[in-house]
C-alpha cells in the first residue's frame, strides 16, 4: 500500500489502529483514489465517484462500527483515524463526505415512533453509502435564524434560506434545523425533490474548500410532516449542547497536521520541520483525545478550548511554512502548498463556536 498519512512521523496510527480492518479499508482507498486527485478535486470540485469509492470501502458505515473485541480498539478510536486519514489526503472529500453524520447520529439517537421508524427506513441506506446526506443548522446558533418553522396541521412549515449547505449537488436530502416563534429548535430531514420548495441560490465563491459543492439554499414553504422530525429542544439548550460539542478539538484538523508534516519531509532540507510538526502536534492530539475520553461532556470545558485553539493555531502557522518552503509557486492554484494554506484556515471557522473564536485570536496574538 502507499504511505499513509503521517507515516514515519508521531502522527503515524499505532499498528493495532491501522490494521482495523475498516481503518485499512478507508486508507487504501484514500491513498490510491483520492490522494492523486486533490488537486483537481480542490478546484473542480468532489466527484460522485469519490464518495462511491468511500461507500465501497465502508467509511459511510463508521457510525456503529464496533471494532473487533481482541483488537483493544473503541469506536472512538477507529472514527478519529478515519476522519484524520480522509482530512489528510483530500479534505474537500472529507468535508462532504462527513456532511452525513449528523442525521446518522440523530437517527441512532432517535426513540420515539416516528424517530425509530425513520431510522430503519434510512439508516442502513446511509450506512452503505446508498443514499446521501447534507446538512443545515450551525446557523441557530445566530440572535436571528434565518430559518423559521411554523406549526401546520401534522407537521411544521419550513421558510428561509440555510446559508452554508456542504456537497448541496451531490445529496439526496438535507438534514435541516428551524427555529420556531416559541424559541425551540426543530431539527428534521427534507428530501430533495424537484419542485418541493427546497432551491440553491448563487452565493459568493469560496476561496477555501470551494470543491465541496456549497451552496445556499432556500425553503420556500417547505412542508414537513411530523414523521420527519428528528429532534425538538429549547434553542438556548441546543446552543450549550453545540458549544459543548465543539469545544473539543477536531480530528481533521489533525489530519491536516499530518499532511503539512508529510509535505515538510517531502521537501529536502526541511525534514526535519515535518518531524517537529508532527511531534508537537501528536503531543496536542494526545491531550484533547484524553480528556474527552476521560472526562464527562462539559469538564475542563476551558483547557479543552484552549487545546483546540492551539491545534489551530499550529496548523495554519504549519501551512504558512509549507507555502514559505515551497515559494512562489504556492501562490497558483494547483499547488498543494497553498492548497493546505487555505485550508488550513478554513478549520478556524468549521464549526466555530463564540468561544472558540475568542480563545483562538488570542491564542494566535498572545505576544502581542
Amino acid at each position: 500500500m502507499q504511505r499513509a498519512p503521517g507515516a514515519g512521523t508521531d502522527l503515524a496510527a499505532p499498528a493495532a489502529l491501522a490494521a482495523d480492518p475498516l481503518v485499512a479499508a478507508v486508507t487504501e482507498a484514500a491513498v490510491r483514489v483520492l490522494r492523486p486527485e486533490a488537486e483537481r478535486t480542490a478546484e473542480a470540485g468532489v466527484p460522485v465517484t469519490h464518495l462511491e469509492t468511500l461507500a465501497g470501502c465502508g467509511a459511510y458505515g463508521l457510525i456503529g462500527y464496533e471494532p473487533a473485541p481482541r483488537s483493544g480498539l473503541t469506536p472512538r478510536q477507529v472514527t478519529r483515524e478515519v476522519h484524520e486519514v480522509l482530512a489528510a489526503v483530500d479534505p474537500s472529500t472529507w468535508f462532504v463526505w462527513t456532511q452525513h453524520v449528523p442525521l446518522a447520529k440523530a437517527l441512532l439517537a432517535a426513540r420515539d415512533p416516528a424517530g425509530t421508524a425513520l431510522r430503519e427506513e434510512w439508516l442502513p441506506a446511509l450506512a452503505a453509502g446508498e443514499r446521501r446526506a447534507t446538512a443545515g443548522f450551525a446557523f441557530l446558533r445566530h440572535p436571528r435564524p434565518p430559518v423559521t418553522a411554523e406549526r401546520v396541521p401534522g407537521g411544521w412549515r419550513l421558510a428561509g434560506r440555510v446559508p452554508w449547505v456542504t456537497g448541496w449537488a451531490l445529496a439526496d436530502s438535507l438534514f435541516v434545523g428551524a427555529a420556531t416563534a416559541s424559541d425551540e429548535v426543530v431539527l428534521a430531514l427534507v428530501d430533495r425533490v424537484p419542485g418541493d420548495g427546497l432551491t440553491a441560490v448563487a452565493g459568493a465563491p469560496l476561496w477555501a474548500m470551494g470543491g465541496t459543492h456549497t451552496a445556499s439554499v432556500e425553503l420556500r414553504d417547505v412542508h414537513v410532516p411530523d414523521a420527519r422530525v428528528l429532534g425538538r429542544a429549547a434553542r438556548a439548550d441546543w446552543i450549550r449542547a453545540y458549544d459543548l460539542e465543539n469545544a473539543d478539538a477536531q480530528p481533521a484538523v489533525f489530519g491536516q497536521l499530518r499532511a503539512t508534516a508529510d509535505f515538510l519531509l517531502a521537501s529536502p532540507p526541511y525534514e526535519d520541520l515535518g518531524l517537529r510538526v508532527a511531534r508537537r502536534a501528536a503531543r496536542l492530539r494526545a491531550e484533547a483525545y484524553a480528556l474527552r475520553d476521560e472526562l464527562p461532556p462539559g469538564e475542563r470545558a476551558q483547557d479543552r478550548l484552549a487545546l483546540r485553539a492551539a491545534a489551530l493555531d499550529l496548523a495554519v502557522r504549519a501551512a504558512a511554512t509549507c507555502v514559505a518552503v515551497a515559494g512562489g509557486r504556492a501562490v497558483q492554484y494547483g499547488h498543494t502548498a497553498g492548497r493546505l494554506s487555505r485550508e488550513a484556515q478554513f478549520h478556524l471557522i468549521q464549526a466555530q463556536t463564540t468561544a472558540l473564536k475568542a480563545e483562538t485570536a488570542r491564542r494566535m496574538l498572545e505576544d502581542l
